[in-house]
């Protein structure tokens, strides 16, 4: 088995690929024009692509998209304080932010889009980091050879996303106005838990003081019957923090210009088998949110989640369900108290920080188990984490404690040949990354470029706040700019568990990262300004072609996408059953593939738009459900493409419908499809569908 899975892992160093390379140029932002006036501005973008696309997060145990259940989006905020320095602030539903895919945003923002105000160090993306956004866009070919199930850069996904980001910055900017930022924040529980218990005990002291605050704080608990050891429940930090930008002045029944949440946790509470695009369970929270308050942009940002697992029981559509509840309605309760104003300057100071002075990158064995709980197939093969290298002899310089992942104690045989070379050829890494420390008044912002652990978290953040002179309760921004997988503590590092094993730059990373933060925080208040252009350039590997064809989208995986309900289980798993169901209504239709756009901002839709409509009095308007219209902007609707054939498709949507719903209601389904086409189902009800096992209609 074990060699089977070492011949598996070879063969991936040998693809024939053409290489692209991305470039970029980013201009020194335009002169700041004051206005007097404190401003936010807010906007999103749904960023969903077509389906047929493998999805980023769980690499080879990841699936294909069929289609999508709750959508992507990329949603910005952007601050300007009275002198005119601004700052946007961008979440996006992605795995990652390759920090290829931040510079083209910020530059296509600057150029194309026309806010010469906002320099590259001006905006910080982050990712909420969804397992089930697209793979394949990223500027670091190691991440497009093993990130997803299939292998290989997308140009057109990477531009369809890096221009519907920027263009959501745009119109953020454009919309900018008045404003007054509070900030509230909360401990939340039953949300999250350690799933490194074994590796965050190794920090003795700080481990045992983390959990014995949370247990003398009460933080509430959902125990599951997934096997974890009570203290894992504590081992988090649980801080909620919200900041609730109002209009100035404001009206009575005015919503928020926007809100921004940030938690530390793994959204990975739809598990690898999920075969749909998904913003999980920070979707679902958003979603809720912004569908109450309508006008308001919910942005979610992670933090330092790198050990930190979703308390998932099941990973499924009902685990994610309860969990992105208890999540909004944590920021619901935060969003309703006054909070502390923190109207202030913008304050911005950012750099490139090297780490490949540091060591050689270098995957340790435990690292190919995957975490615990989303375990990958290698560990059945053999590895498993702890894998430690006892022997300082065959340590490798800057990675102290790592076992080769190819060592022949692990695989159980010799391999002939040296594949240092091929490994470093084909698995190109990031060698920098761009980290900032920023600051709205008194909030102040440090941001991540990867997964880190809670422990080294707190660490940072500690530090950070010892450089400042004002703020002590630092908001980290995990997965921003960059990513370069996983940093945790020195003793995590020598436990290598999974996270450890995952330190590409070994041990001495995370202190440079954290003496690069100090250094930019105790320089915030007189930052240096840039005035020249920046220049930078990523391999972003091999564009797998043949015969000029590439292998992506419907053409190439519509093989892998003729299923729907078995391979759709854990999203039709009902809440109540705790079984998927097989007579939700569901309507088909017919029409030509979904094409990428033509020309920028890339807007026309690549999905389709779902929402139902009763009958009333003779006339067809929207359902309301619980006072909101019902449509796959919430979380009851998965729509799919089940077959492909001559450049059209089949799609089927599927409506999970919610229990408030009067099953003798005359219904029907709307769709208003890729190519702008309107189709609609067979008038039904909920009763009549569940006799037909759930089929409503086709429409040509």
């Amino acid at each position: 088995m074990k060699t089977a899975a070492t011949i598996l892992l070879l063969s991936c160093l040998i693809v024939p690929a053409a290489c692209t390379g991305i470039r970029v140029r980013l201009p020194p932002a335009q002169a700041p024009v004051a206005t007097g006036e404190f401003r936010v501005g807010a906007a999103r973008t749904d960023i969903t692509p077509m389906p047929g696309f493998a999805m980023g997060g769980f690499a080879a145990g990841g699936k294909i998209a069929r289609g999508f259940w709750t959508r992507l989006w990329a949603r910005a905020v952007v601050f300007e304080d009275p002198e005119g320095n601004a700052l946007a602030l961008v979440s996006c539903d992605l795995w990652a932010i390759p920090g290829g895919f931040a510079d083209r945003v910020a530059e296509l923002v600057a150029t194309d889009y026309g806010v010469g105000r906002l320099g590259r160090e001006h905006i910080v993306i982050a990712a909420t980091h969804t397992h089930h956004g697209p793979g394949n866009f990223s500027t670091a070919s190691l991440y497009n050879v093993f990130g997803s199930p299939v292998m290989g850069f997308d140009i057109d996904l990477f531009e369809f996303l890096a221009h519907r980001t920027a263009w959501t910055i745009k119109e953020a900017w454009r919309g900018r106005r008045q404003a007054t930022l509070r900030r509230s924040e909360k401990p939340l529980g039953r949300i999250a838990r350690n799933r490194s218990l074994g590796a965050f005990m190794q920090n003795d002291r700080p481990a045992r003081a983390l959990i014995k605050h949370n247990r003398d704080n009460n933080l509430p608990i959902d125990k599951t019957v997934f096997p974890v050891e009570e203290d894992a429940y504590y081992a988090i930090d649980p801080t909620l923090t919200v900041l609730r930008a109002d209009p100035d002045p404001k009206g009575p029944d005015e919503d928020p210009i926007a809100v921004l949440a940030f938690y530390a946790v793994h959204p990975t509470s739809m598990g690898p088998p999920t075969e749909v695009f998904s913003s999980d369970l920070f979707g679902v929270a958003a979603s809720i949110l912004e569908r109450e308050l309508d006008a308001t942009v919910v942005a979610l940002f992670n933090g330092a989640e790198g050990d930190v697992s979703s308390n998932w029981e099941r990973q499924d559509r009902p685990a994610t369900l309860k969990l992105g509840r208890i999540l909004a309605s944590g920021i619901r309760e935060l969003i309703i108290q006054d909070g502390d104003i923190v109207n202030g300057p913008v304050r911005v100071n950012s750099e490139i920080c090297r780490l490949d002075h540091l060591a050689d990158p270098m995957a340790g064995a435990s690292m190919l188990v995957g975490s615990e709980g989303d375990w990958i197939f290698l560990r059945d093969a053999g590895w498993r984490e702890g894998m430690v290298e006892t022997d300082p002899a065959k340590w490798k310089d800057g990675h102290e404690h790592k076992k080769d992942p190819l060592a022949s104690d692990v695989v159980h045989t010799d391999i002939p040949v040296d594949l240092t070379p091929a490994l470093k050829h084909v698995t190109k890494l990031p060698k920098q990354a761009w980290v900032g420390v920023y600051a709205i008044g008194s909030a102040t912002f440090a941001t991540l470029p990867g997964e880190f652990s809670t422990l080294l978290g707190r660490k940072l953040a500690a530090s950070v706040a010892n450089a400042l002179d004002t703020d002590k309760r630092i908001l980290l921004v995990g997965l921003a700019n960059e990513y370069l997988s996983y940093f945790v503590t020195n003793p995590e590092h020598e436990a290598q568990h999974y996270e450890g094993g995952s330190m590409l730059y070994g041990p001495r990373s995370a202190a440079e990262i954290e003496a690069r933060l100090v250094h930019l925080a105790a320089g915030l208040q007189n930052p240096p300004k840039r005035a020249a252009d920046i220049k930078r350039s990523y391999s972003a590997g091999m564009i797998k072609e043949s015969f000029g064809v590439k292998k992506f989208g419907l053409v190439v995986h519509m093989d892998r996408l003729a299923a729907n309900y078995d391979s759709l289980a854990n999203v039709l798993m009902d809440e109540e059953k705790g079984i998927p169901v097989p007579n939700h209504p569901f309507f088909v239709w017919i029409e030509k593939r979904p094409r990428w756009p033509d020309d920028p901002p890339y807007l026309d839709a690549v999905t389709p738009s779902v929402h139902v409509e009763e009958k009333k009095n003779g006339n067809w308007v929207p359902l309301q459900v619980d006072r909101l219209a019902e449509s796959d902007l919430g979380a009851n609707f998965v729509t799919t493409v089940i077959a492909y054939h001559r450049c059209k498709c089949r799609w089927v949507t599927t409506w999970m419908v919610p229990e408030s719903v009067d099953p003798a209601k005359v219904l029907k389904i709307v769709v208003k499809g890729t190519s702008g086409r309107v189709f609609e189902s067979d008038e039904f009800t909920v009763a009549e569908a569940n006799k037909k096992w759930g089929f409503v209609g086709l429409d040509r």
